[in-house]
């Protein structure tokens, strides 16, 4: 990626790429969205909760930009991705649908706000605790618009083998 971008594109692919999840989302039944197997255990509320784990973490690293001071391990003691989104699945698989809605649309608002306040280069530099690896914006992306489409892309792809078996 690396190339700039604008705070109001990166705000309209937000906003274009969560109105397309919660639009499937909303066309789910509640045992639709409570069913495992999307992708291995994982229900769809399990894929949101997922989502709203990361995108909160995200939100805590743009809210930490302007003090210039590293954010909280994610996970103390607990080195892979892997690892890290077991984690959170066994912490949040007994959540209901509404809690898992409700907090993945105050992390997307969350996000939106801190948004808001960074400034164009500031989304066009690295976090100011690396030295280098991916300027903000991308991972915003990748935590916001990219993740509602890789998650939306299994759920419709769980939705497509489930018709035709």
């Amino acid at each position: 990626m690396s190339k700039h971008m604008q705070k109001k594109d990166l705000q309209e692919h937000i906003q274009q790429g969560y109105g397309q999840l919660m639009e499937l989302v909303s066309s789910l039944s509640e045992e639709q969205a409570t069913t495992p197997g999307v992708n291995g255990v994982w229900s769809v509320k399990d894929n949101l909760a997922h989502l709203a784990v990361w995108q909160n973490y995200l939100l805590a690293s743009l809210r930490a930009i302007p003090t210039g001071q590293k954010p909280d391990a994610f996970v103390p003691g607990l080195e892979t991705e892997d690892e890290e989104n077991e984690h959170f699945y066994q912490q949040n698989k007994d959540r209901s649908l509404k809690e898992v809605l409700a907090n993945l649309q105050e992390g997307y608002q969350g996000v939106l706000g801190a948004l808001e306040g960074l400034s164009e280069q500031s989304l066009n530099e690295p976090f100011p605790w690396r030295e280098q690896g991916n300027v903000v914006w991308e991972s915003i992306a990748g935590d916001t618009y990219e993740h509602y489409k890789e998650h939306r892309v299994n759920v419709l792809h769980w939705l497509a083998s489930a018709k035709t078996n």
